[in-house]
């Protein structure tokens, strides 16, 4: 906010003395003005909305009356049908001498008015619902075309009951219908066009409203009736042309302005309509079409399936079942309403009384409505406005000249007072500017010797005192800015090495919170610990972590280093625990560092297993070469003693199973040596799924012998570098073993595929399974379930697979099967 000078507050309260007492004297009259136009041009409004709800209204009752007018013509030409000999003369004659202009529009710029028969149709019907002679739109229709109307399903809409409801009239009693007819959609009225005042190609609506009386024999009994159906079109020309604004009459109305006028029956459905799609009617095979509601379905809307009733209608607006219930209590009136185009309306309403038939239980056919925007009653008030406001507009601006013209003469004589004040104190004000932009050697020369000059000294002192406590700040914040950063790059350097170690480091306060974590602390935790947690949250899901933290944190455990397990999804992963104070006695809090050992362990472990394997190779080679000398001698000696023995005899048959028992210790002792000294890996270039089809053709022959089906399944792998013959050696080691599980029969699948850069190879089969205690030991050296069998098939199985660099997994379910996934990398 800018700062007042003594400058501006002279002229400012100079101003405001000789401005204030005009400007409040012309707001008020401004403000009266103003509440006189709005009073006035409400009032306006008013008045026009009131006289022309009445004359609305006055219309509307003048049109009910014309209604009812012709409600009793019709009456009267049915009871002279009724009286008069029914034949083809009679009917033709009648039927052209009953004729009504009809106004409508020829194209999209021209109207003709047309003389049209009233009745659509007119009917001789027999005592037993067979029409005898019917002329139909000026034709008489022939006798094979005559309809049984006796039920509903025989009349033209498929659904009207007027012959059994004629038949229980007295004699000169009349029944009245309600409209029927075929219900016209919305594109059925609109035929591609935007709105119904643009259609002048779609659908019409071709209802009609029957009037019919019983005829009698001269014994009184019934003999039939006469049937004449009102033209829907002639009812229509009772509001279709109605225009409530300036052109008093319209060839078709405007929808969108509201400006038109509609007919309801008793009953609530609208039966004149601008939107032809909003009448009463049936669909083709003679069912009602539901009103428009609430629960109406999308689709029916946009179809236009939606006649409309006014005692449905009120979620659209409220006033709609009022005027209905209005009419049926035979009052007129008027009120405000919005139709479902969204115009804001004043509709005037009037009930057409009428008696006959079923309208007797109100007492009424139904309504007239003549609807009129709300805006276009306001075009006085709206002048009145305008007049109003021009001369508002003249008064201000005559206002504004004088108060400027005022405020000239105000502001030059302020200018030249404050002015003689306040120029000796300019020359002070530009020095303390220059101060307090930090230009401490700025000083004030003042030559006069009052206040100002006073007050120029005492400037300059605080000026000169100024400079010397600038100087010796700025050396104190140097310094200080000097220590921060260092201890800054302290600061960093230290969060640098906690990050970057491999081991966790978390620290927490006396009362258990966690106060800091590093990168892998987050990393073993979880994401999901943060500062202030508690240790029993930090450490959940790490079996004893929180029990010996609370030891420790109680003083009932020492600190130190101590070795944790815990059992994971993926294995049994090893942690290297410490505990350590902060401060004497942990009464700073606690440091709980954690180091994962898991891979150590894991090598450990492996390290072992290679010097037992190599323990086991060396004692093999040695007792295989120890051994074998002996075998062959005693295989040659028993082979030359079956020799002499006699043929058949019971030497020769216990020579020749020691001969066989010594060919099994042979095949032993070369397993053995095969395992301790391997060959060489030669690796080239190979098709893997060709080796793997070289195998399973190899093992198919005895598969089958043994009622074993083995099923191959191949995936693209490209070629890559392996050693053929050992991948083979594995893949038998594999698949004997298989076969050998299915005694009783049963299947083994292979598939192959490529996974990235890997190869993988599956075997499974359907047998019995491993049993989950010898899972961990499959591939030991020697191990077996076997009666017979070295147990080091899948031992060397393993390490060819390893040679490879590859990876080879077993999972075996109980009782659902064995399966091994090989893993060769390919680059």
């Amino acid at each position: 906010m800018p700062r007042l000078t003594l400058f501006k507050k002279i002229m400012f309260v100079t101003l405001l003395l000789s401005l204030l007492p005009l400007l409040v004297s012309s707001l008020i009259l401004l403000s009266n003005l103003e509440s006189v136009n709005s009073r006035l041009t409400a009032e306006i409004a008013d008045t026009s909305d009131i006289q022309a709800s009445e004359s609305l209204q006055m219309r509307a009752q003048h049109v009910a009356e014309t209604v009812a007018d012709f409600l009793q013509k019709c009456e009267w030409d049915l009871l002279f049908l009724a009286r008069t000999q029914l034949d083809r003369q009679t009917l033709q004659n009648f039927y052209t001498t009953r004729r009504s202009e009809v106004w409508k529009r020829f194209g999209a710029t021209e109207d003709i008015r047309e003389l049209l028969p009233l009745y659509r149709s007119i009917a001789f019907i027999d005592r037993n619902g067979k029409e005898q002679l019917v002329i139909r739109d000026g034709l008489f229709i022939a006798p094979s075309e005559l309809r049984d109307v006796s039920t509903p399903s025989g009349t033209e809409f498929k659904s009207e009951d007027y012959f059994s409801r004629i038949k229980k009239l007295r004699q000169r009693e009349i029944y009245v219908s309600h409209l029927t007819g075929f219900h016209v959609s919305r594109q059925e009225q609109l035929g591609g066009a935007a709105d119904p005042e643009s259609a002048f190609s779609g659908k019409t609506y071709d209802g009609v409203i029957r009037f019919g009386s019983p005829l009698f024999d001269k014994q009184g009994g019934f003999d039939g009736m006469v049937v004449i159906s009102l033209d829907h079109r002639h009812l229509m020309e009772f509001t279709q042309h109605i225009d409530p604004g300036r052109n008093f009459s319209t060839v078709f109305p405007s929808y969108k302005s509201g400006n038109y006028a509609f007919l309801f029956d008793d009953e609530g459905w609208i039966i004149t309509h601008p939107k032809y799609w909003d009448l009463r009617g049936v669909d083709r095979t003679g069912k009602p079409v539901p009103p428009y509601s609430e629960t109406s379905s999308p689709a029916d809307i946009d179809a236009g399936l939606i006649p409309f009733n006014l005692d449905r209608a009120g979620f659209i607006h409220p006033n709609y079942p009022k005027v209905a219930h209005a009419v049926r209590q035979k009052k007129t009136g008027y009120v405000d309403i919005t139709n479902v185009g969204g115009a804001k309306k004043i509709m005037a309403y009037a009930p057409i009384p009428y008696t006959t038939g079923d309208y007797s239980r109100h007492g009424i056919f139904g309504g007239v409505t003549i609807g009129f925007q709300v805006d276009q009653f306001h075009d006085a008030a709206r002048k009145g406005s305008r007049l109003i406001n021009r001369e508002l507009r003249q008064h201000r601006t005559l206002s504004a000249m004088i108060l400027f013209a005022t405020a000239l003469m105000a502001g030059f004589s302020a200018w030249v007072l404050s002015r003689g004040i306040t120029r000796p104190l300019q020359q002070l004000i530009e020095g303390a500017r220059h101060l307090a932009e930090g230009d401490t050697r700025t000083r004030v020369s003042v030559s006069s010797a009052d206040e100002l000059g006073e007050l120029a000294h005492s400037f300059n002192s605080m000026a000169s005192e100024l400079e010397i406590r600038k100087t010796s700040l700025l050396s104190t914040l140097d310094e200080l800015r000097r220590s921060r950063l260092e201890i800054l790059d302290e600061r960093n350097f230290k969060e640098s090495i906690l990050e970057s170690i491999s081991s966790a480091i978390v620290t927490f306060s006396p009362d258990g919170l966690l106060t800091s974590i590093n990168a892998t602390g987050r990393h073993f935790l979880g994401s999901r610990v943060c500062v202030d947690m508690h240790y029993r949250d930090v450490f959940e899901g790490w079996d004893g972590m929180a029990e010996r933290t609370a030891r420790v944190l109680a003083g009932d455990s020492g600190y130190g280093r101590q070795p944790l397990q815990v059992d994971r999804p993926n294995g049994m992963s090893h942690f290297e625990i410490g505990f350590f104070p902060i401060g004497r006695d942990a009464e700073q809090g606690l440091t709980v560092t954690m180091r994962n050992e898991t891979e150590k362990e894991k090598l450990r472990e492996e390290m072992m297993r290679l010097d037992r394997l190599a323990s086991l190779g060396k004692l093999s080679a040695g007792i295989a070469h120890e051994v074998r000398n002996p075998l062959t001698g005693i295989s040659l000696l028993l082979d030359d003693l079956h020799d002499r023995a006699q043929t058949g005899s019971a030497d020769q048959q216990m020579i020749k199973k020691a001969v066989n028992e010594i060919d099994r210790v042979e095949r032993l002792v070369n397993a053995l040596l095969n395992y301790s000294s391997p060959a060489r890996a030669e690796f080239r270039i190979c098709d893997l799924n060709q080796v793997v089809n070289d195998t399973v053709l190899l093992m198919r022959r005895p598969a089958e012998r043994s009622g074993v089906m083995i099923l191959l399944e191949s995936g693209e792998i490209p070629v890559f570098r392996f050693d053929p013959e050992k991948i083979k050696q594995a893949l038998l080691n594999i698949i004997r073993n298989a076969v050998e599980a299915l005694p009783a029969g049963g299947s083994i699948r292979i598939d192959t595929l490529a996974c990235g850069e890997t190869a993988v190879i599956t075997i499974s089969d359907n047998g019995p399974g491993i049993r989950e205690d010898d899972l961990p030991l499959i591939f030991e050296p020697f191990f077996t379930r076997k009666g017979a069998g070295t147990g080091l098939g899948l031992s060397i199985t393993q390490r060819i697979i390893e040679e490879h660099h590859g990876r080879i997994q077993v999972e075996s379910p109980a009782a659902t099967g064995t399966t091994f996934t090989i893993e060769l990398p390919m680059s």
